[in-house]
């Protein structure tokens, strides 16, 4: 069949559709994927490594050990540098007895301090929280009869106790220092009793020195 004429009338008035011709679109892309994470260690997998990390630290572990068994531990506190005393000294190299620590600010008194610059004697204390009550506080804010302390640790023994977990009857508490005398001792008195106690004499090793 002959081509069609184009110079018809026919043609001219409808001519024939051509088909768009569209690029070839291209294929979507793959969305990007996160790195797969290596999968973890078990127990008998390890990294390459591991050995000479392990046999270090081994090492280091053994060096400390030995470093800290060579010798004995440095002490806390030195002690006083009296000749013959072996009590810790508290500042300046001296135990409280030959002159370390705080003073009391009462003009003329030598105690340490307790309780607002003062020794235990001057002021340096406060009285028991209870009621009506005069006496000084021993713990909790509480004075030994309103109950600041802590009941001995005798089998069906109501006392407080003093020192050591026990009462007095049954071995708390210090005695006095001087030979042959057995009533109870103070820190204030030099750990005499208030009867054998002298401010211008020291106790050393029961030993009796006098300024």
């Amino acid at each position: 069949m002959a081509a069609a004429n184009k110079s018809r009338v026919a043609f001219l008035l409808n001519p024939a559709r051509q088909q768009s011709v569209h690029p070839l679109s291209s294929p979507p892309q793959p969305r990007s994927r996160r790195p797969a994470l290596p999968p973890l260690l078990d127990e008998t997998q390890h990294p390459p490594n591991w050995k000479i990390e392990s046999a270090v630290q081994e090492l280091i572990s053994i060096e400390f050990e030995q470093s800290c068994l060579a010798g004995p531990l440095p002490a806390l506190r030195s002690q006083c540098q009296v000749e013959g005393c072996a009590t810790a000294a508290v500042s300046k190299g001296l135990c409280v007895r030959h002159g370390g620590g705080t003073r009391c600010s009462e003009p003329g008194c030598t105690k340490r301090t307790k309780r607002f610059r003062r020794c235990y004697m001057h002021g340096g204390f406060i009285l028991c929280s209870a009621e009506g009550c005069t006496s000084k506080a021993k713990r909790f804010g509480l004075c030994w009869a309103h109950g600041g302390g802590t009941r001995c640790s005798e089998g069906g023994c109501e006392k407080l106790s003093v020192k050591g977990g026990l009462c007095w009857t049954h071995g708390g508490g210090i005695r006095c220092r001087v030979e042959n005398c057995g009533r109870r001792a103070y820190k204030r008195f030099d750990d005499c009793c208030e009867g054998h106690f002298e401010p211008d004499v020291s106790y050393i090793d029961d030993e009796v020195f006098t300024f």
